[in-house]
């Protein structure tokens, strides 16, 4: 009926939500972890390189020896061996933890909702709790507006949608209008790359503004500045 992989169904069914109490679902690449800044690193010393020159990686990844502009099963490739090597130790934004852990004792149940290949489960489990976000995680493939809304619909209360993708904030608000969407990008060289998408309601620069957008969102009061 909902159209949810088996895979997908069971993890949200283990996250535990709560009915009554306010949600935030978090992505965590560009949100929670410095993702790209780390990507880049990791390619470089292996022989490519990165443009900077568009919000998607496809299109931005060359090879250094001869400038080759990577394609997408390439680049694919490269996410793997990425995440599979690096997912425990990608390093965390500055202010999140404090940010959540503020919003967790005023009542909000967060899940993080990441399109993190399936094997790197555990590891970004791990890379959370390690920095003192342990929150459930979900390993969403593709859009994430079906997840977003069983998420809203299981909370059946105010439900608040974090992500840097333009595309999730369209899905989430095609499958359930009544979240409220905040794009929300970590890297600032990477934010000045894409506009905020029509499907957000807001765009906070820095996590402690992000903190208050999602605390007004909820109906709540919190810190951050």
């Amino acid at each position: 009926m909902n159209g949810l992989p088996a895979a997908t169904l069971a993890q949200l069914e283990a996250a535990g939500v709560e009915f009554g109490r306010p949600l935030l679902i978090s992505d965590a690449d560009e949100v929670l972890f410095r993702f790209v800044e780390t990507f880049v690193d990791h390619i470089e010393e292996r022989g490519y390189s990165f443009d900077w020159s568009s919000f998607r990686l496809t299109g931005n990844v060359r090879r250094t020896s001869d400038g080759a502009v990577l394609d997408q099963p390439q680049v694919f490739a490269l996410l793997q061996t990425f995440f599979a090597e690096r997912a425990e130790d990608i390093p965390p934004v500055p202010g999140a933890a404090e940010a959540l852990g503020r919003l967790a004792r005023i009542g909000v149940q967060i899940v993080v909702l990441t399109n993190i290949p399936a094997a790197q489960r555990d590891a970004r489990r791990v890379a959370l709790a390690r920095n003192r976000m342990p929150y459930p995680v979900v390993v969403n493939s593709g859009d994430k507006g079906p997840a977003a809304a069983w998420l809203a619909a299981r909370a059946g209360a105010p439900a608040v949608f974090i992500d840097d993708g333009p595309n999730n904030h369209v899905s989430v608000k095609q499958a359930a209008p009544g979240i409220a969407c905040l794009h929300f990008v970590a890297t600032e060289r990477l934010a000045g790359l894409v506009d905020m998408p029509a499907a957000a309601d807001g765009r906070p620069a820095t996590w402690p503004a992000l903190e208050h957008a999602i605390a007004a969102s909820l109906g709540l009061t919190c810190g951050g500045r």
